[in-house]
């Protein structure tokens, strides 16, 4: 019963995990995280490799993108902090029972069961990213080459009732000889998607309509993680050991299509990870879960004036990292403002149509140092939930 009332909760608390897209990168991100038809030229091969070719007349220089970096974190419980709160007093009772004090008993047993009550329902999660990619300056067949690795872990509390009955009827008087771990357990779900590749962008003509086709063949690792500890040996650090971890690899595909109707107008289509994939995790406590990598096709549409952009996308079919967990299908919708020659301001939002994950709102602005460098920044925040992106690059 204890580990169906796990499965239900960690299926409720996954609504909120679901990430909101399969990389990063701070102008997209800005922008709610658009950029099938409005990436910039170092996003890209992230998302969409037949804009490659859109640029390419436009410049002849190396564009580095090194490193993108990103992390968004939600513990408004404070579970992690509770999880001290749990140890030190599991510890001092600990400590009191082999001294026979029979008042440090007392007072240590009522913590430990206000920690535990404390802890209860309690949650975290946490996501992480970090990126790279070099363009090439080629005409005839533009190319990028690119590494992006993200990480998507959440944190539970599991706590049981009997732990609480245990220590209520703990008698100061007459301890346990020895206090025994407890059947609360701490877990953490993770899974981590490092992807290298080379994205290749070809551009055509159709009826006098230029289209641009691209295609990123790449191979990608996935390491998935199942810890599970009792609650007063709980330790989060230890999640990533080996033998909490399974991992696999393939070779997968994206495909990319950009058309421009009119000079300002860019419409784009994009289709990640072509090739499924399913991974099971280590067994844990007598529970397993699977985490796969599925297609997820994307539709977009982007108008430029002289200094504003607006873009939006859509997703066109719905993904679920977990294979346990509900699905989310994302709207996007962002705006860029060049308010000077070397300042940019973003703004975006980010709505899940299945209403499984929380709304996302986003900003953030790029600096221009002179010709060679650029430094770009995003920031969002959603309910119990808050994110960044930080990005340098580097064109010669």
């Amino acid at each position: 019963m204890r580990s169906l009332a796990l499965l239900l909760f960690l299926l409720l608390f996954a609504i909120n995990t679901q990430a909101g897209q399969l990389y990063f990168e701070a102008r997209s991100d800005s922008m709610g995280g658009t950029g099938v038809a409005s990436s910039s030229r170092i996003g890209a091969s992230f998302i969409n490799p037949a804009l490659l070719a859109i640029y390419a007349p436009k410049t002849n220089e190396f564009s580095l993108l090194l490193p993108v970096v990103a992390a968004e974190v939600d513990d408004s419980d404070n579970m992690l902090d509770k999880f001290d709160s749990l140890q030190d007093s599991f510890d001092d009772l600990e400590t009191a029972i082999n001294g026979n004090d029979t008042d440090d008993i007392a007072g240590f047993r009522d913590d430990l069961v206000i920690n535990l009550n404390a802890l209860n329902g309690t949650n975290a999660s946490v996501s992480a990213a970090i990126g790279a990619a070099l363009v090439l300056p080629t005409q005839t067949v533009p190319m990028a080459l690119f590494s992006k690795s993200h990480l998507d872990a959440m944190g539970v509390a599991d706590i049981a009732q009997g732990d609480i009955d245990m220590l209520t009827n703990l008698d100061p008087a007459n301890p346990p000889a020895d206090l025994t771990d407890l059947d609360s357990q701490g877990i953490v779900l993770a899974a981590g998607v490092t992807d290298f590749g080379v994205a290749l962008s070809f551009p055509l003509s159709i009826v006098n309509m230029p289209v641009k086709v691209g295609i990123s063949p790449k191979f990608q690792r996935i390491d998935t993680y199942h810890y599970s500890a009792s609650a007063n040996n709980f330790d989060v650090d230890d999640f990533d050991d080996d033998k909490y971890r399974n991992d696999d690899s393939l070779f997968n595909l994206d495909l990319g299509v950009a058309i421009e109707p009119t000079e300002s107008l860019t419409l784009g289509l994009s289709a990640r990870n072509l090739f499924s994939k399913k991974i099971t995790t280590v067994e844990a406590q007598g529970r397993t879960f699977e985490y796969q990598i599925e297609p997820l096709v994307t539709v977009g549409a982007a108008y430029d004036w002289s200094r504003v952009t607006l873009t939006t996308d859509i997703d066109l079919v719905e993904q679920s990292r977990f294979s346990e967990f509900d699905a989310v299908q994302y709207w996007r919708v962002g705006g860029e403002v060049k308010a000077t020659d070397w300042l940019f301001l973003r703004m975006g939002y980010r709505h899940d149509l299945k209403d499984n994950s929380v709304d996302i709102y986003s900003f953030g602005t790029g600096f221009a140092i002179g010709q060679a460098f650029k430094l770009d920044m995003s920031g969002s925040y959603g309910d119990d939930a808050i994110g960044a992106v930080l990005q340098t690059s580097y064109h010669f």
